[in-house]
């Protein structure tokens, strides 16, 4: 019997990995503890994914719409993790300051994307998809931020003190 249980999470998987070649197949497996077959059946949706096999697909294939796909329709983004911060390193301040800049460039894109569906006087559906896939990656630099912002502030108020 045919079921259609996953068919959208894998679809979205064989997308990012067997289309758009982001990560190799092979590769993706044996991080998995998959064999090929295994994985494949999964991507062509024969055999639905497993919650614990999605966490081993992230960490595998760390793609940000994977996340995306599992929080939509939440009130959750997803945010990458920052590494851990020491007060006297003078990357973790640049990785801020690239993180807020990255935002201006994502809120840019969405604006890109609005102003060139507009061109028409019209947003259809293939522009919403766009601006809502833009405003997606914008919220999940600015979670982002606020993760990095999160773990150094401490750090840096105990070596003003």
């Amino acid at each position: 019997m045919s079921t259609d249980r996953g068919a959208e999470f894998a679809d979205l998987a064989y997308n990012i990995i067997v289309a758009e070649k982001r990560f190799s197949a092979k590769k993706v497996a044996m991080e998995m503890g998959l064999g090929y077959d295994a994985l494949h059946a999964r991507l062509v949706n024969r055999t639905p994914f497993s919650a614990e096999e999605i966490r081993r697909l992230i960490r595998a294939a760390p793609d940000p719409r994977f996340v995306g796909w599992l929080l939509r329709g939440t009130p959750f983004i997803g945010a990458e993790r920052g590494a851990t911060l020491t007060p006297t390193d003078d990357l973790n301040l640049e990785a801020i300051h690239m993180s807020a800049t990255r935002i201006v460039l994502e809120a840019a894109d969405v604006l890109e994307s609005v102003e060139k569906a507009l061109a028409d006087r019209r947003i259809d559906h293939r522009d919403a998809l766009e601006i809502r896939n833009e405003i997606e990656v914008a919220e999940r630099a600015l979670a982002s931020l606020g993760q990095h912002l999160r773990a150094v502030a401490p750090l840096l108020a105990h070596d003003e003190a």
